[in-house]
């Protein structure tokens, strides 16, 4: 009698198996941990801009939320931030020629989804704040 089990069957091919769901994301996320301290891997000048950057850019942003300034100069750090994040992309989306097709079109997927996460995310944040504002005080 054959059994059933809930673990996925090791492959022979020299692929890990396949797992779904929220253990499919700690796992990468956890891989990712670790290759991110690894000592085979190294970083790019240009990594070490965009993590500059990014901070950057959150001061910014809470900068011009938290202090009364001129509607233009708040949207500066809006820019800022756009640059900043279009600077990160262009400079990852080399590491796609490097990968298999496969690999490459489930990194595009990834991208694809974040994009439409961030894009419903700002609605979302849009939607609260007119909401919040057009409430009687």
């Amino acid at each position: 009698m054959a059994e059933s089990s809930d673990k996925p069957k090791a492959k022979t091919d020299g692929q890990a198996p396949r797992v779904g769901g929220l253990s499919n994301f700690f796992r990468a996320i956890k891989h990712i941990n670790e290759a991110s301290v690894s000592e085979t891997v190294k970083q790019r000048f240009s990594d070490y801009i965009t993590i500059g950057l990014v901070v950057l850019c959150i001061l910014s942003l809470l900068m011009a939320v938290s202090f009364p300034v001129p509607t233009a100069i708040r949207l500066l750090p809006l820019l800022l931030t756009i640059g900043a994040v279009i600077f990160y992309i262009v400079n990852r989306l080399g590491i796609i020629v490097s990968l298999t097709p496969r690999q490459a079109l489930i990194v595009w997927q990834i991208l694809v989804a974040g994009f439409w996460l961030g894009v419903i995310s700002s609605m979302l944040v849009m939607l609260v704040v007119i909401y919040y504002f057009s409430q009687p005080i």
